[in-house]
């Protein structure tokens, strides 16, 4: 009897010592919201060297909006030219915005980790003084460490409402 409360000991042991290998250092959670926070200042400033940057060459973009902003459509873009060029166009048709991404919760998502960060972004249109479009929701983006920087390889954008 006296055996199993050492097994359970060690068996709690092990299991707290794999853990350890898959937290993320302070460094590492302030590096990953850097790079959160580096793609709304890329896609506000139209920084498409910025924008590039941030993900790998194979990244999968899905946006997926409410009924409220583009029909409830979603659009998903494979590989990075790709996103580039989805991400420039639509930024054509303002001539400035502002995202403000917060709350980004961080954790690991088999060996990828997951960010989970909310958005409340503005976007005032060209050539129309006064009109603007909100747009509110979340970003679930995940990602991995390439070298010494990370890198997204995949993000989504759930829309929960929009107002013009």
């Amino acid at each position: 009897m006296k055996i199993f409360p050492l097994y359970l000991m060690l068996a709690l042991f092990s299991f707290n010592l794999f853990a350890s290998d898959r937290t993320l250092t302070t460094a590492d959670r302030l590096d990953i919201i850097d790079v959160i926070n580096n793609y709304g200042l890329a896609v506000d400033n139209k920084d498409y060297d910025l924008f590039r940057s941030l993900f790998f060459d194979d990244v999968e973009a899905r946006l997926v909006f409410d009924p409220s902003f583009f029909g409830g459509e979603e659009i998903i873009i494979n590989g990075l030219d790709n996103w580039v060029t989805y991400i420039a166009e639509s930024g054509a048709l303002f001539k400035t915005s502002q995202h403000l991404i917060g709350n980004p919760l961080i954790s690991y998502d088999d060996e990828l980790v997951k960010v989970r960060s909310n958005l409340n972004s503005r976007g005032y249109y060209k050539g129309e003084e006064g009109r603007s479009v909100s747009l509110w929701g979340y970003y679930e983006t995940y990602m991995q460490k390439d070298k010494e920087s990370w890198k997204i390889t995949k993000h989504t954008f759930f829309s929960l409402g929009a107002e013009e």
